[in-house]
Parts: C-alpha cells; structure tokens; sequence
C-alpha cells in the first residue's frame, strides 16, 4: 500500500484524490478505535482506582516481580490515558 516517492509523482491527479482519501477515511476508523479503546482504558482505571493508587503508592523494593509488573502496568494505563503521545514516545525510547 506504500508507495515510493517516484510512485506518487507518476500517478494522475485523480489517483493521488483517491488516495488521499482513502487515507482519511483509514485515519478516521483509527481514530475511532483508538477512541473506544481510550474509553474502555479509562472506564478500567476507574474502576480499579483503588487498586491502582495503591501500587502507584509503594515502593519498587517492597513488591514481588509480579506485583511490580502490575505496578508498570496500571503506570503504563495512566500515562496512556492522559498522554497517549507522551507514551509513545517513552516506549521508543525505551526500544532504542
């Protein structure tokens, strides 16, 4: 679906027009996703907010591997919830 720089500048306007919007309507489903999916994570925060206070609350040293990745896990859901950029960007630092 990719195409190459030499590819778009040989297409006819027409096609480049259907591109583009097939573009959008592909950014709009994603969008919606990413909107429902934001909801249901919010909605799950909410309802574990006691849970989740409570690790965000303790120290590293003091939980076992398991409870430390639940830790990182309900930190990882709150950072997407508020800053979905911000998260992706810390995970491809992290990557590096």
């Amino acid at each position: 679906m990719q195409r190459t720089r030499a590819e778009l500048e040989g297409m006819h306007h027409d096609e480049l027009v259907t591109r583009v919007l097939e573009l959008q309507d592909m950014l709009k489903e994603g969008l919606a996703v990413r909107d429902a999916l934001h909801g249901v994570l919010n909605t799950l925060l909410n309802a574990k907010a006691d849970e989740v206070a409570s690790y965000a609350d303790r120290d590293d040293g003091e939980l076992d591997h398991d409870e430390l990745e639940l830790k990182h896990a309900w930190a990882a859901a709150r950072h997407a919830v508020s800053n979905p950029l911000g998260l992706m960007h810390t995970r491809s630092e992290e990557e590096r």
